[in-house]
């Protein structure tokens, strides 16, 4: 197709005459003023030359910039170091739950029956200290792992400020190119109105025909800039979200470290008490479950066992069902062989129909696209 030069247009609108189309436009929808009017008339000398390489590149710096905001701020929401503070406040409640006097009871009752029942009573309250003690560093650990943490939060926090302010910026850069591209299509349409009152000769339809291709692809265009307009209004409150999550994020930590942790700590000192009363009771209750359970399982073992090899012993090498399967299989991999055959066929004689249609429609399409001439109204 023949680009369409500048020099072939024959008429200009004036500046005083674009700033009263600019001021008519609705600016406010684009997040323009009229003082944003010099701004626009330099992003239309992008389309002084106008091109379709001129309308496929217009704005792309700009809607670059916006997608790389847009990137940016889902790696933030997919960060790492997020992943990994959650994780570390869930390993500081997985310690806390750990250490529990029912927890070293369940440990005791897997060594063993009667022998060793004394012995087991009288090393409960030495292996819970040590248990308390071991649980007391790894929080301390997990402590100082939450406070880089929250570090990281805080600095997370200036970042998403300069984005956010980037966005904004960057919002108003696209209402330019919006408007300024609106105004181009308006000159087209202009071109095109004062071509079709000319004398139409071949030369005068191929430009009218020309022009209307041109203000198809800048209208295109200049949509695609205001949806990518709305994603970045869509970003910035998104931006604002994450921010106050972060700050939230550190408070709920500092509570955690001031408030939560002490609580426990003097939680678990009781509880060290508390498990030296049950100590006995539970050792005793843990050996009597033992016992019973191994009772059973024997039991059910054996049931089992029996069943299954008398079921082994009577049953024959080939099933009379595996070779029903495969005789059934046989014959219906056969038909259906047959059948995609007969399909195959019939299918490509409805194509061989179906492509002489196509190659008339074409060949009538193309003489009356010879006759006609497409001129956008």
């Amino acid at each position: 197709m023949t680009e369409f030069k500048p020099t072939d247009l024959s008429v200009d609108l004036s500046s005083e005459v674009t700033q009263q189309k600019f001021q008519q436009l609705n600016l406010q929808e684009i997040g323009l003023q009229n003082s944003d009017f010099n701004e626009v008339m330099n992003a239309r000398k992008e389309l002084a030359e106008i091109s379709h390489t001129a309308v496929a590149e217009y704005g792309k710096n700009i809607a670059t910039k916006t997608s790389t905001y847009t990137d940016e701020l889902l790696n933030l929401v997919q960060n790492k170091d997020l992943d990994a503070t959650g994780q570390k406040l869930n390993q500081v409640v997985q310690v806390a739950q750990q250490l529990n006097s029912s927890s070293i009871l369940n440990r005791k009752k897997s060594s063993g029956f009667l022998g060793g029942l004394i012995s087991k009573m009288k090393g409960a309250k030495q292996s819970f200290d040590q248990s308390f003690n071991s649980t007391k560093q790894q929080i301390e650990v997990l402590v100082q792992e939450i406070e880089s943490s929250q570090a990281g939060l805080k600095a997370r926090v200036e970042t998403l400020d300069k984005m956010f302010y980037g966005v904004q910026d960057e919002y108003k850069q696209l209402g330019i190119y919006i408007a300024a591209g609106k105004l181009k299509e308006q000159e087209i349409q202009q071109q095109i109105a004062t071509l079709s009152s000319q004398t139409q000769d071949q030369t005068t339809v191929q430009k009218v025909y020309d022009l209307n291709h041109l203000s198809n692809n800048l209208e295109k265009r200049v949509s695609d800039l205001q949806v990518l307009q709305q994603s970045a209004m869509q970003t910035l409150p998104m931006i604002r979200i994450i921010q106050s999550n972060n700050l939230m994020l550190v408070d709920k930590f500092y509570a955690i470290k001031n408030i939560t942790l002490p609580a426990w700590k003097n939680q678990i000192s009781l509880a060290i008490s508390l498990s030296e009363q049950k100590n006995s009771v539970q050792l005793a209750n843990s050996i009597d479950d033992a016992t019973n359970d191994l009772l059973r399982r024997n039991a059910d073992l054996l049931h089992q066992n029996s069943v299954d090899t008398a079921r082994a012993n009577q049953r024959s090498v080939i099933d009379i069902e595996t070779l029903e399967h495969v005789q059934n299989t046989l014959i219906k991999t056969v038909n259906d062989v047959i059948q995609v055959q007969k399909e195959g066929m019939q299918k490509r004689a409805e194509a061989a129909t179906r492509l002489r249609a196509l190659q008339q429609n074409l060949n009538h399409l193309v003489i009356e696209s010879s006759n006609g001439g497409g001129t956008k109204s």
